[in-house]
């Protein structure tokens, strides 16, 4: 998305990749950030909101509205109205496809982009499909591509795959890989407490969006389980 916006300012602005990056970056260095095959650091962020004349909230873009449309694309009539309302960036493109897939049933026929939670998304909607060997086969591509917070996710929904696929010894061997990553940390609080270390250091934008949004997944979740035991003892 950060390099959907960068690459629609450059444009709006007429100026070349080689334009934006020079006496900072190279060319490519700017085409890989734009098709989001480098998030940029903060630093770097800045400098681009200022060649560009805008600010760094302004090419962050319209996450609030892009996140109601994540948040609500098992229900794709829902999902589709947030989804007009955004520019047509190469990832508000493949959500449609998203969206449209599970309306129409048909096949999924595009290109994931390099983003760990379009993959975990994706994985959803073919499993929400029930077409568990497409799921399987994006899960499988995912844990090769990204980090272990996001593969203990994508482990855990691989299980699910297998469990439904009746593959015991695929399933077993998923579960051991879980196992080994989540072993180290040991419960839910350390989990927590993992992330907040990781975000205090961590300089990337993206990945800090991430692993904010991991702990209050974490957060809410214990105080909703809270709620509910409190009516089912």
């Amino acid at each position: 998305m950060i390099g959907d916006n960068i690459q629609l300012r450059r444009k709006k602005m007429k100026l070349s990749q080689e334009a934006l990056a020079k006496g900072d970056w190279t060319r490519s260095y700017i085409s890989q950030i734009e098709r989001g095959r480098i998030q940029p650091s903060l630093d770097t962020l800045s400098k681009i909101a200022r060649k560009l004349d805008t600010t760094v909230a302004e090419l962050v873009g319209d996450y609030t509205i892009l996140a109601k449309a994540k948040a609500a694309l098992l229900h794709p009539d829902i999902c589709r109205q947030y989804l007009a309302q955004l520019p047509k960036t190469p990832t508000v493109i493949f959500l449609e496809q998203l969206t449209n897939s599970l309306l129409t049933n048909n096949d999924l026929d595009c290109q994931l982009p390099p983003n760990p939670e379009l993959y975990y998304l994706t994985a959803r909607v073919l499993t929400f499909k029930k077409k568990y060997p497409q799921a399987e086969a994006v899960l499988q591509k995912a844990l090769k591509l990204f980090d272990s917070i996001w593969r203990m996710l994508f482990l855990n929904q691989l299980c699910f795959v297998y469990q439904q696929l009746d593959y015991v010894e695929a399933y077993e061997g998923a579960l051991e890989r879980l196992k080994e990553l989540a072993e180290p940390i040991g419960n839910v609080q350390e989990l927590e407490l993992y992330l907040a270390n990781e975000l205090r250091y961590e300089t990337d934008p993206v990945r800090s969006a991430y692993l904010a949004m991991f702990i209050q997944s974490i957060q809410l979740g214990a105080q909703f389980q809270k709620i509910f035991d409190k009516f089912n003892r």
